[in-house]
């Protein structure tokens, strides 16, 4: 078996990519490494947040998913991280990162908002990937 399959296996286990058992395998999203750097994610932090972009919109930057909810609501996830509208329009918006949901689709201003949103985790809860955890 290969070291990519087995790190995937591990991944799926777990709900989440491991940095240690993936440290050596090639990157799921190569494409948006720079860019990822350039918004302010690390080298180190790239790998899980490639896994992420990858479990989440299988790389592309249009992909939008739409949630029905019990309650009635109907939500929607936006772009390579699959940033939830209903949950973070109004923390994007108060820090000028988008005004509307559609601007999501944007690499750039997606992979902004995901830095945003990592930031905010590691800040308020000591955790930076809680908002891309399976639950």
């Amino acid at each position: 078996m290969s070291k990519r399959i087995i790190g995937f296996a591990l991944a799926v286990a777990l709900g989440f990519a491991p940095t240690a058992a993936t440290a050596n395998t090639q990157l799921l999203c190569p494409q948006w490494q720079r860019l990822a750097q350039r918004v302010g994610f690390s080298s180190s932090q790239y790998r899980q947040l490639d896994y992420i972009i990858w479990r989440e919109s299988r790389c592309a930057p249009k992909a939008v998913n739409t949630n029905f909810h019990q309650d009635g609501r109907v939500t929607k996830d936006w772009g390579l991280t699959q940033v939830n509208d209903f949950s973070w329009i109004t923390f994007l918006r108060n820090r000028n990162i988008v005004t509307k949901s559609s601007e999501l689709l944007s690499p750039v201003k997606n992979l902004k908002a995901a830095k945003a949103l990592f930031d905010y985790s590691q800040d308020r809860h000591g955790d930076p990937w809680l908002q891309w955890r399976k639950k």
